[in-house]
């Protein structure tokens, strides 16, 4: 009777580990299927992804108001906060003055908390383009609809609004303007 029992136990045993296995492999199934989903947010070729960020007074706007509109758009991810972003600024002002006249757009989606840096930034770094922020740091709406996940970062859109490029810094956004916008 005592080894029925210890038999039984022994199987019931087998028997949820099984079972919590085929949950912990669902589990491992879902935070990959999650994690394709984030690499796929914002991935060239794809068509750019909408979404809604207030500018410096309040006023919500959407981002195909600046996008899909028939002009080359680079959404950049940004904060004042971030040295690397102010490192990259001084590319990402020439470009905008160099293409701006042959319809060349910037849409700053800044990743502040606090709208005087946010602000002073803009002014200081001389990026005179559409500025947009939520001010909710690494929960602004800009990084879970695109996946930001490191600044500083950008996309390049087209005139049809698919994604062309992203991640473009110093020489290598210059080179590819030079590309697209004749």
């Amino acid at each position: 009777m005592k080894r029925l029992t210890i038999f039984c136990l022994v199987l019931v045993a087998a028997g949820l580990l099984a079972c919590s296995g085929n949950k912990a492999k669902k589990n491992a199934d879902d935070a990959a299927a999650s994690q394709l989903t984030e690499q796929t947010k914002g991935a060239v070729g794809e068509k750019f992804l909408d979404l809604e960020e207030p500018d410096a007074d309040g006023k919500i706007h959407k981002l195909s108001e600046y996008v899909g509109r028939g002009k080359w758009v680079l959404v950049d991810f940004w904060a004042s906060w971030c040295g690397p972003c102010k490192a990259e600024m001084p590319n990402v002002t020439a470009a905008y003055k160099k293409y701006h006249p042959k319809g060349f757009e910037i849409v700053g989606l800044s990743f502040d908390r606090e709208k005087d840096p946010w602000l002073k930034a803009v002014t200081e770094w001389d990026m005179p383009w559409t500025h947009l922020s939520d001010l909710k740091y690494w929960d602004t709406v800009a990084s879970t609809v695109y996946g930001v996940n490191a600044i500083p970062d950008n996309l390049l859109i087209s005139p049809e609004g698919i994604i062309v490029a992203r991640g473009l810094r110093g020489p290598a956004l210059e080179a590819k303007l030079a590309e697209v916008i004749k």
